[in-house]
């Protein structure tokens, strides 16, 4: 009776619960998507028999999906919208309420409509946040202590973000320096046996694989003039400039009050099913073209229209306000911008030799950096993810280099910055209430 009443103990069982509904549902959460991918490839494979006006299929796909994974987050559940991250953050700071239980259908299901019509977003979004709606509920059977119930909630989106990627270790990592900016024993414990029991039951349910398939390339001639460095420094500012572009598309939607989220969303949606049409393999998660990027598939032209399209598509996409991440949007474009940066430098320099796949695992790493500022979370992911343990001291190179970039060109953290407009737009709301239940006395 007293080794239940254990405190390591009770957060230990608690945690593991939390992982084992994660691992389940963030498990049937990635298998839906893709089938939901193979589905909308092949819808459209299917229209262009009839070019001339089947276009308006994936058009009208992308703007209903759009719309009604939007209208889910408004009807339902607000703080649904968007990655979630932010708001798992603030409440393990105290800033915040924990979500109701409501995120968790209409993260699922309003995550699955958003991607599987082709928004470009991530799936760790959803599974963050339905993790720590777990650790939420299972923490309320164990634990008394806010605190503690904390611990768990941030453990049990860590093993969201482990599911996401099957990456248990960068799950754990990314608990520490992002999520709680802690490490505690009690924490530690919490974070290893969520992650540990989610990614477990995820690999029966999926299977056992790296999310990519890597050839193993030697390096012998690329470090003589340090280039993952110089490629760090140029991720770093187009890491800065993602953000800014996430940011000013969401407060321009702010600033538009004659055109509702709805319609926006549908305007959106349309936009991407229009791009859907002609490069089908653009919109989405982008797994599949991650995994083409890193079979050394893309020759620079492609590289460059993939850079662009999806540096436009992802914070366009983000702004709909529906569930949805921003890691894997930032781990494709980040490969594209390595594969491209060492096709360029190839071109100029014919002794440099680059490797095209090494410098695209590295530019996962340093853009992820340049972005989140959780530069370990960003390492240990592009590693799990690829199996390429030989690219460490490149990752940390350019890692710090990114970091360095976006801090002199100050631009804040992306989650710092998501979080800062949530609570912002908290107070506002709390304040139209109070006026409200003043003018009705």
């Amino acid at each position: 009776m007293t080794l239940l009443n254990s405190r390591v103990i009770r957060l230990a069982v608690a945690s593991i619960l939390g992982g084992l509904l994660i691992g389940v549902v963030g498990g049937a959460f990635r298998y839906c998507l893709i089938l939901s991918d193979n589905w909308r490839s092949q819808m459209i494979a299917w229209a262009h028999q009839w070019p001339h006006f089947a276009w308006l299929l994936p058009v009208g796909l992308g703007a209903v999906g759009a719309w009604l994974a939007r209208f889910l987050v408004i009807r339902f559940a607000p703080t649904a919208e968007g990655s979630g991250v932010q708001r798992v953050e603030a409440v393990f700071s105290g800033e915040a309420k924990p979500a109701s239980f409501a995120v968790v259908p209409v993260k699922f299901f309003g995550g699955l409509i958003a991607m599987g019509s082709g928004l470009a977003l991530g799936r760790e979004g959803p599974t963050v946040q339905m993790g720590s709606s777990f650790g939420v509920l299972v923490s309320r059977f164990f634990l008394r202590d806010d605190g503690d119930r904390r611990v768990v909630e941030a453990a049990s989106a860590g093993g969201g973000l482990a599911v996401a990627f099957n990456a248990p270790i960068g799950g754990s990592i990314f608990v520490f320096e992002e999520l709680t900016s802690n490490f505690t024993p009690w924490l530690l414990v919490s974070t290893l046996a969520a992650a540990t029991v989610a990614v477990w039951l995820m690999r029966i349910m999926l299977g056992n694989t790296l999310s990519f398939t890597v050839p193993q390339v030697s390096l012998t001639v690329v470090w003589s003039k340090w280039p993952f460095v110089w490629l760090g420094a140029l991720l770093g500012a187009a890491g800065a400039l993602y953000n800014r572009i996430i940011m000013g598309l969401l407060l321009i939607g702010d600033q538009i009050s004659r055109i509702s989220s709805l319609h926006r969303a549908a305007i959106i949606g349309a936009i991407v099913g229009l791009v859907a049409w002609f490069v089908p393999g653009m919109v989405g998660g982008g797994e599949s073209l991650t995994q083409a990027i890193l079979s050394n598939r893309y020759q620079v032209g492609s590289l460059v229209i993939i850079f662009l399209v999806r540096f436009l598509l992802g914070p366009l996409s983000y702004a709909v306000g529906a569930p949805g991440g921003i890691f894997a949007p930032l781990i494709l474009l980040g490969a594209a911008s390595g594969a491209l940066f060492a096709g360029v430098v190839n071109h100029f320099e014919t002794a440099a030799h680059l490797d095209p796949v090494a410098c695209a695992i590295v530019g996962m790493g340093a853009l992820f950096t340049a972005s989140v500022r959780a530069p370990l979370t960003g390492i240990v992911l592009a590693v799990e993810m690829t199996g390429r343990a030989d690219l460490t001291l490149g990752l940390l190179g350019a890692s710090l280099m990114a970091m360095l970039v976006a801090m002199l060109l100050h631009s804040e953290p992306i989650y710092e910055s998501l979080k800062r407009r949530m609570l912002s737009q908290t107070t506002v709301s709390r304040k139209r209430v109070d006026v409200g239940v003043a003018a009705r006395k």
